[in-house]
């Protein structure tokens, strides 16, 4: 018998995660880090830790795992896989190694499923030059797959989410809408799933560097609080507002916007979109 992973899961993707709003009370109550070396931490709801090493060499430390997203299982690996490696790449860090993140029910799914998440996760660790060096696993009857990953930067390359100057053009290198697609998937609606599983097991290695290039001065990785809370985060870190074109931001399905600048970061009141 086959099952299809996404009816075993309450949510899709990183739409299971936690409210941001529920998280950041919790995690103010925690004592902040007093080590001089670590260069950012939980408190700046960034996409990935990091502690500095040597003054050339900086570790950057993620963990990101979640419930299916499709049905097919070496697809679930890979989204998962790209998923985890791009808060690595959010910091314009280089992933390293990464440890397997498994929750899984072996009877009822069997061997043969768990064997293809992993290839997929695999696949795409070994296409980033990362090597999956373990794992952990758990007997649950909701699936979940991810990895914690480790990468390296250098502490003057570190680009954060809280680094942002005013006038700054805002650039998304990916349409938006996998997690509407899966949605649908679900609900047995028609959508553009293969374009939606291309765009989430691309790696964001090139737009990464590309922006380095580019002298980006901050970065940030959209994911489960979506582009505008993802947004939200990097105008509030950075003390300004940010202004948005709807109809520039591209959309998986819909014909390509031509150009990739959304819009912009603006004097305002810290954390303030306005969607125009």
């Amino acid at each position: 018998m086959v099952v299809a992973l996404t009816s075993l899961s309450h949510g899709a993707g990183c739409g299971c995660k936690l409210p941001a709003a529920s998280i950041g009370p919790l995690l103010a109550g925690l004592s902040a880090n007093d080590d001089p070396n670590v260069l950012v931490s939980f408190e700046t709801s960034d996409d990935a830790g990091v502690y500095r090493l040597t003054d050339d060499l900086a570790l950057v430390q993620t963990v990101d795992f979640f419930t299916p997203i499709v049905d097919d299982p070496f697809d679930f690996g890979r989204i998962a896989a790209a998923n985890a490696l791009s808060d690595v790449y959010a910091m314009a860090a280089s992933p390293v190694s990464a440890l397997n993140l498994v929750a899984f029910s072996l009877e009822q799914l069997g061997a043969e499923v768990l064997v293809e998440i992993l290839r997929g996760g695999a696949t795409v660790a070994a296409e980033a030059g990362c090597a999956i060096v373990g794992g952990h696993s758990i007997d649950d009857a909701e699936p979940k797959y991810g990895l914690a990953v480790t990468g390296v930067v250098h502490p003057d390359r570190l680009l954060t989410n809280r680094s942002g100057r005013a006038g700054d053009e805002l650039v998304l290198t990916k349409p938006l809408g996998a997690g509407a697609v899966s949605t649908a998937i679900k609900r047995g609606l028609e959508a553009p799933l293969d374009e939606a599983v291309a765009v989430m097991t691309k790696l964001n290695r090139e737009a990464s560097e590309a922006a380095v290039q580019a002298g980006a001065s901050a970065l940030t990785d959209v994911t489960g609080f979506g582009l505008l809370g993802h947004l939200h985060e990097m105008a509030e870190g950075s003390g300004l507002s940010a202004e948005v074109t709807a109809g520039a931001v591209p959309a998986i399905g819909a014909p390509q916007i031509s150009g990739p600048v959304i819009g912009r970061l603006v004097e305002g009141p810290p954390g303030q979109i306005a969607v125009i």
